[in-house]
């Protein structure tokens, strides 16, 4: 059959009835698995992407969750979504995002806002992060790429806005060395050759099969290392690898050639708003200090050979305070200035402080031959704009174009109009008109 003859108004793959072959070792057939594999073998059949995924730790989890039900189900099936129609990201060039697994992570993070956000609605880790339908995953690229069929995301998936892999969860959390979901997309995003940038605090990125699986034509990886300090990392990233672990990693990214990075973001405050720049600050030698964040960390960083860094400052809810606060034992929000605070959930340092720390990490970085640049999520439209002289390169906040060669597009040149198509809210505007130009030149 020609696939590309079919009507562009089918909404749905059909798929025959193909027997399921259950392993030997695993003979008990499970209703939900039993269709998952159907699709995937009709698939196989159809497509030229050819998978041996191995379906049985998802039986095993059926199994475990027919008596005990997990709210949301065992798996996770909303794995995409383009995030840059909310006021917060309209200027974000990589929002376009992919999850592996969904509703926790194991990394348990206590800034995490994701782990704030489904906390409240009794998602987070309840009772553990659910793997990816990839069968989804699967379908959507074969039918964009293979077929003429309708499908939502082909607009974007034609243009090849790079996907974000780790949105509100951590894609290569270790527990992927059993579902390998994470893996099953590398591969899938390969074989589609198909742009992709990689969040994440864990080291599983860098070991040997993941490793082959990373394309450096279209992929760029990065870092989240708040601190080196891992005595505090064990307490505020109680589930994710030593800082020590994720620079080892790094080194071998870029020993192999894959565009590779460090996110200090969130970075956390030294001392109290003003300590460097208000020249009435009172008491400076008595003021208290948190010794996470520090300055000397990019040093340590440029040691594993790291060739760029990208800084965003912190901006915090009053629960995720308190959870720092609660595991470490300091009092946080007594580092923030009431007068500069946005609204009485969230704390901000002023924007002069922001700034002394962007510089400050700019002239390290430029000292040690490091690229540098900031992330203003978090922090308001403005400081995509005023910290861009700033930026290695000024058109790319995350440093990636020009350095990897699948990166030609990028979210900001999706029209708003189409992006409120994917938008939960239809109560998102645009931003001023004159921000949301596709060019970043000067």
């Amino acid at each position: 059959m020609d696939f590309l003859q079919t009507k562009q108004t089918a909404k749905v793959i059909r798929f025959p009835n193909i027997p399921v072959k259950l392993s030997a070792t695993f003979p008990q057939s499970t209703p939900i698995v039993d269709a998952m594999t159907k699709k995937f073998s009709y698939l196989n059949q159809v497509s030229s992407y050819q998978s041996q995924f191995d379906w049985q730790p998802f039986r095993e989890l059926e199994l475990r969750t027919q008596e005990s039900k997990v709210r949301g189900g065992f798996l996770f099936r909303t794995p995409i979504r383009l995030a840059n129609h909310h006021s917060a990201c309209q200027q974000c060039l990589y929002s376009f995002e992919i999850d592996t697994y969904g509703r926790g992570c194991i990394h348990n993070c206590v800034y995490c806002y994701a782990k704030a956000q489904l906390t409240v609605h009794g998602f987070w880790n309840n009772p553990f992060p659910a793997p990816v339908d990839i069968v989804r995953i699967r379908s959507i690229f074969y039918k964009v790429f293979e077929t003429h069929k309708y499908s939502k995301w082909r607009s974007l998936l034609e243009k090849r806005i790079p996907l974000r892999l780790g949105s509100m969860s951590d894609c290569f959390m270790w527990m992927d060395k059993k579902y390998r979901v994470t893996l099953e997309l590398l591969r899938i995003l390969n074989h589609y050759n198909y742009p992709y940038v990689i969040f994440t605090h864990s080291d599983l990125v860098a070991k040997d099969e993941y490793l082959k699986a990373l394309n450096p034509k279209l992929c760029s990886v990065q870092f989240s290392i708040c601190s080196l300090n891992d005595e505090l990392n064990r307490k505020i990233e109680p589930g994710s690898p030593s800082a020590a672990r994720r620079l080892k990693a790094l080194s071998i990214l870029n020993r192999e050639g894959v565009w590779s990075s460090v996110r200090i973001n969130p970075i956390f405050p030294i001392y109290p708003d003003g300590y460097y720049t208000n020249p009435n600050f009172p008491s400076r030698e008595q003021a208290p200090k948190f010794d996470y964040f520090s300055f000397d960390m990019v040093d340590e960083i440029a040691k594993s050979g790291c060739r760029a860094l990208l800084a965003g400052f912190g901006r915090f809810s009053a629960y995720s305070l308190s959870q720092v606060e609660k595991v470490t034992g300091h009092y946080i929000r007594s580092f923030y200035n009431d007068s500069v605070r946005k609204s009485a959930r969230d704390y901000h340092f002023s924007d002069l402080e922001i700034r002394y720390y962007y510089e400050k990490l700019f002239s390290l970085c430029k000292n040690n031959g490091i690229q540098f640049s900031t992330c203003y999520i978090g922090n308001g439209e403005t400081h995509f704009w005023k910290h861009r002289d700033l930026w290695h390169d000024k058109s790319d906040c995350c440093n990636i174009r020009g350095q990897v060669p699948g990166f030609k597009a990028s979210c900001r040149e999706i029209p708003f109009d189409l992006r409120m198509k994917f938008a939960n809210s239809k109560k998102s505007t645009p931003n001023d008109k004159d921000n949301l130009h596709t060019s970043l030149d000067y």
